[in-house]
């Protein structure tokens, strides 16, 4: 396009020389009208082209998320649903704890009459030091005599 102008502007000078600049720039005023036009709608398709490409991850990724989501949803009703049973399971083990220390605390006599178990001071078992390790510089299996340090 810009060469064609240039080759109508010489042409235009060369045969109608002074009289011949205001053809010529009525001539550059014309073809960049015309360049102005062709760049937009250019620019028009571009857009159009990039937009559907984009469009078109868009939806994707919206897919991905919403069934990121949709997972994610189905997690947490699991967790509270697996909540709602391990505190049914915990309630369930605290009655049978309570129900077996009830059992333990009641002893039957000679008679049969059921008395109550006093419960005295409990014993707290020492706590047994370990003793600390010995330095062996020998290798497991050894029968070497160890040195005295």
């Amino acid at each position: 396009m810009v060469f064609f102008t240039c080759v109508i502007v010489v042409i235009v000078l060369y045969y109608l020389q002074a009289d011949g600049l205001i053809f010529v720039t009525i001539i550059a005023v014309i073809a960049e009208l015309i360049n102005l036009l062709m760049t937009q709608t250019l620019t028009k398709s571009v857009e159009k082209q990039t937009r559907k490409k984009f469009v078109k991850i868009i939806n994707v990724y919206k897919t991905k998320i919403a069934a990121q989501k949709k997972s994610l949803r189905e997690f947490e009703v699991l967790q509270e649903e697996s909540i709602r049973k391990l505190h049914n399971a915990n309630l369930k083990i605290r009655d049978y704890e309570e129900k077996s220390a009830d059992k333990q605390n009641l002893q039957t006599s000679n008679n049969g009459v059921k008395e109550k178990k006093t419960s005295g001071v409990s014993e707290v078992p020492e706590k047994k030091e370990p003793k600390p390790k010995e330095f062996i510089d020998l290798p497991a299996g050894s029968n070497r005599k160890q040195l005295p340090i």
